[in-house]
């Protein structure tokens, strides 16, 4: 039986089957924060605290990290190289751990336990789900997949009302792959080829303190959304209410109220 998402409430968090998956946790952004004037305590332990909890409250055995472990580049600051090997070692303790590198995750790999795989900055499939960070294109096993699962852009929605107050709630967005555009991007020549349904999931930043975006401000930076149908985008925020499509809303990604 092939693993169908399963949204967790209040994270940023999605389980296939007994896999979780989550991203975007860059560890060690306090310093940059630090150096724009904003002060605020070291996260690292309040990461692992909620990862464990979450491993133990969906009784996953793999976790899947897609990209942006660390913050600082290219390299990893002092902070990075200190708390990640104890962060994943602490981890794989628990669950096999996972690593698909994003953009930020240079020079990541020599630091990690040996119990960690690190996977290639294309991505990999497990079962019928093909996960990538979103900043790099997939390799082909994409054709064999349900599901493409990325992160990368932060993805939120903007609330608006009359008065001009707004706010910002994290969401998951959910897009479906243009079969045409996605045979066209990868240049096959096999054109019976049987391209399934592929769905896309984009899972909101895991560390809440690197910001986000309304969907439709950012996700040029993922490539791979453009072989999307990205104006039947819909979203769901991490309480669970179903937005559902944003192309519906004037303002693409935010909402009036």
């Amino acid at each position: 039986m092939r693993p169908e998402p399963k949204f967790v409430t209040n994270e940023p968090a999605v389980l296939f089957g007994k896999t979780l998956v989550i991203a975007d946790l860059h560890i060690g952004v306090e310093y940059e924060l630090y150096k724009s004037g904003i002060r605020i305590p070291k996260q690292t332990e309040k990461l692992l605290a909620r990862v464990k909890k979450l491993i133990k409250t969906t009784r996953a055995n793999r976790l899947v990290l897609l990209g942006d472990l660390k913050h600082f580049i290219p390299y990893l600051s002092f902070q990075e190289m200190h708390e990640i090997p104890n962060f994943l070692e602490e981890l794989s303790h628990l669950v096999k751990v996972d690593i698909v590198p994003g953009n930020h995750d240079g020079d990541l790999k020599k630091f990690l336990p040996t119990s960690v795989e690190f996977h290639e900055t294309s991505g990999f499939r497990l079962d019928n789900v093909y996960f990538n960070h979103g900043h790099s294109w997939p390799n082909e096993d994409i054709f064999d997949s349900d599901y493409l699962v990325i992160g990368h852009i932060h993805p939120c929605i903007e609330f608006r009302d009359k008065l001009g107050f707004r706010f910002i709630e994290q969401a998951w967005i959910k897009l479906n792959m243009d079969k045409k555009r996605l045979l066209r991007h990868y240049k096959s020549t096999d054109i019976d080829r049987k391209v399934k349904d592929l769905k896309i999931i984009i899972i909101p930043a895991f560390n809440r303190f690197v910001g986000g975006r309304p969907f439709g401000a950012g996700e040029g930076n993922a490539p791979v959304i453009r072989l999307a149908d990205a104006r039947n985008a819909e979203a769901r925020l991490l309480d669970g209410t179903d937005i559902g499509k944003l192309a519906k809303f004037g303002n693409f990604g935010s909402q009036k109220t």
